[in-house]
């Protein structure tokens, strides 16, 4: 979702549900996603792909560290190696060695995987980095809370076993990741999707052997998604080569494509067919090794407790806010803004008016640094996308050197809702909360934080790959409150009403996340908690919920927010008079997306309480 950047598709946007190398494709927002492959894979998200190519096992999946052991010889070998297990997640990164290839699923490649795994974690926790710039000792740090991150993916929430959907957002990105950046001639990269078309079928079929214990709401949001693939596979694909006159080369596409159909067809009467079995809550055990691997160690109950104490804080200015703006009636004010909609066509042309004035107060307030004046391509969000997605950032792959652009994706209206239900998601997307969102998103956001990525090209291996959910959504969510605080949009109560109502949607999703999966709440609890706590609409509170089931890693929107909150009062009591906003952005910026145990580190000098 955005709320984890597709190079970030793959934030919101980032769980077992989408295999992301990143929660910033998603980065979806209010609500957004959960970062597919990042393909935010660059936001969006945050999860690796599994798989290791087949051609490549040999050499990615079984090479042992290399026996100089130096930091730089690891991180290299680890890199090569997870490009070459993840050929769709290169692709959406910007590494483009194997275009026309496709993941390996099989349970035998992730064994292979988690064993090349392991061997580079003892060998990167065995190394002596004193001598080391303190930069570069964290580098080592960050590389195996990755690693970490990756191994508990494989050896106990086992997707690849228990989430259809990860086949299903397997086949569709390795098709987006070559239609979505022009990085090459069309007819090259037409070549590649016939090539990786060719070799869907043999992974869907291998996935379906591999399912076991498929909770039941898995199955209903594969379903989902299954609809959203077919429908870009069948219009998408051939509309995105129409161009290329080379008639070979259009039989061949419609021949592939035709096979992924069938393939996907019989994938979803497999779908049909399985039945559920287990349940999806991971477990206290698994979240606190989630929290780990994000390298942040406040015991669960001191997590779980601040966020109920922030849920309690936004509730009382939320009231408060009401109260603003119509004192006569405060019960009336969220419906108030939420009739201050433009039309269903007029949406993203109101993004582009509001990424407009973001920056503007964002340059004139010196709110922080921007590398440049460039501003997001707005536009809708992908059909395949659109179930999980509200709005989010597709920044380009941290290693994209040609097609650089980033995409700001607003899923449009669905055509097939009846009034009712159109106009309240209409509402959904009033003025003041799109203005929100786009903050989030964003100005000065996700968009910024690629800004900064791409800023920096000599960053070393590892701090261009990292992507802490924690701190790519708690950033995001971070600046909404924080604009308001600085007076963007003279404080204006309705903004400030649609900010708290996404801060408590935040607050919902942490509280979803380790109750669902810690302490006992079924899905139905979670949704009321949604609509009941965090004033949700029904449509809404349900997406929000089961989101929570396959994505529990969405607490980090929350999570991150409150430890930057949290690292931005210990600068300020430290520097006094002296302490800087802007310089404090930039520089929590400026050491990219790894956790914030490492960003606090690097500002302060030193370790210390988390939140």
């Amino acid at each position: 979702m955005e709320d984890q950047p597709l190079s970030i598709l793959a934030q919101e946007g980032v769980s077992g549900l989408l295999l992301s190398i990143g929660p910033r494709f998603a980065r979806g927002c209010a609500p957004d996603i959960v970062p597919l492959m990042n393909m935010h894979a660059p936001r969006a998200v945050r999860r690796i792909f599994l798989a290791v190519t087949v051609s490549m096992i040999g050499i990615a999946a079984h090479a042992a560290p290399p026996a100089s052991s130096t930091l730089d010889a690891i991180e290299k070998a680890h890199f090569d190696a997870e490009w070459a297990a993840s050929p769709v997640s290169s692709t959406l990164l910007g590494v483009h060695n194997a275009d026309g290839e496709l993941d390996d699923v099989s349970v035998a490649a992730t064994v292979a995987q988690t064993a090349r795994l392991r061997r580079e974690k003892d060998a990167l926790t065995a190394l002596d980095v004193s001598s080391l710039p303190q930069r570069r000792q964290d580098d080592r740090d960050v590389l195996v809370a990755e690693i970490n991150g990756e191994l508990l993916s494989n050896e106990r929430i086992q997707p690849y076993a228990h989430n259809p959907d990860s086949y299903v957002s397997l086949a569709t990105n390795a098709l987006y990741s070559l239609i979505d950046r022009d990085f090459a001639p069309l007819s090259e990269r037409m070549k590649n999707v016939i090539a990786r078309e060719k070799l869907i079928p043999a992974m869907l079929a291998t996935g379906e052997s591999q399912l076991t214990q498929v909770p039941a709401i898995f199955i209903e949001i594969s379903k989902e998604d299954l609809a959203g693939a077919v429908s870009f596979v069948k219009d998408n694909v051939p509309e995105a080569f129409a161009g290329v006159k080379d008639p070979a080369l259009q039989a061949q596409l419609r021949s592939s494509t035709a096979s992924v159909l069938d393939a996907l067809q019989m994938f979803g009467t497999k779908l049909e067919s399985i039945k559920p079995s287990g349940g999806f809550a991971l477990g206290a055990d698994t979240m606190k090794a989630m929290l780990a691997a994000d390298m942040v160690d406040t015991p669960l109950d001191t997590v779980i407790a601040a966020g109920r104490a922030q849920l309690k804080r936004d509730q009382i200015a939320f009231h408060q806010a009401e109260r603003e703006v119509d004192p006569s009636h405060p019960k009336n004010a969220l419906a108030e803004i939420r009739k201050d909609h433009v039309a269903a066509d007029a949406l993203n042309q109101l993004v582009r008016d509001q990424l407009k004035d973001a920056q503007s107060f964002v340059t004139t307030h010196r709110i922080v640094t921007l590398p440049n004046a460039t501003l997001p391509v707005v536009t809708d969000t992908p059909s395949f996308q659109r179930s999980l997605i509200t709005a989010a950032t597709d920044w380009p792959g941290a290693f994209e050197t040609k097609a650089t652009t980033s995409f700001y994706y607003v899923t449009p209206i669905d055509p097939k809702l009846d009034a009712k239900k159109a106009e309240e998601s209409l509402e959904d997307f009033n003025t003041p909360s799109l203005l929100n969102i786009t903050v989030h998103e964003a100005m000065p956001g996700h968009f910024v934080q690629g800004l900064y990525l791409r800023a920096n090209p000599g960053w070393t291996l590892t701090r261009k790959g990292a992507q802490s959910y924690s701190t790519t959504e708690g950033w995001a969510h971070y600046t909404e409150q924080m604009m308001v605080e600085q007076g963007f949009h003279a404080q204006d109560a309705r903004l400030h009403l649609a900010q708290l109502q996404d801060a408590l949607l935040r607050d919902c999703r942490f509280l979803a996340a380790f109750g669902m999966h810690t302490q006992g709440m079924s899905l139905k609890d979670a949704t009321g908690m949604m609509q009941r706590e965090c004033y949700q609409s029904s449509v809404m509170a349900y997406k929000e919920a089961r989101r929570g089931t396959a994505d529990p890693g969405y607490y980090s929107y929350l999570l991150g927010k409150l430890m930057i909150l949290h690292l931005r009062e210990d600068m300020r009591k430290r520097d006094g008079a002296s302490f800087s906003l802007q310089k404090f952005h930039d520089g929590l910026l400026s050491s990219g997306l790894v956790p914030m145990k490492i960003i606090r580190r690097e500002l302060t000098g030193a370790d210390a309480p988390m939140l």
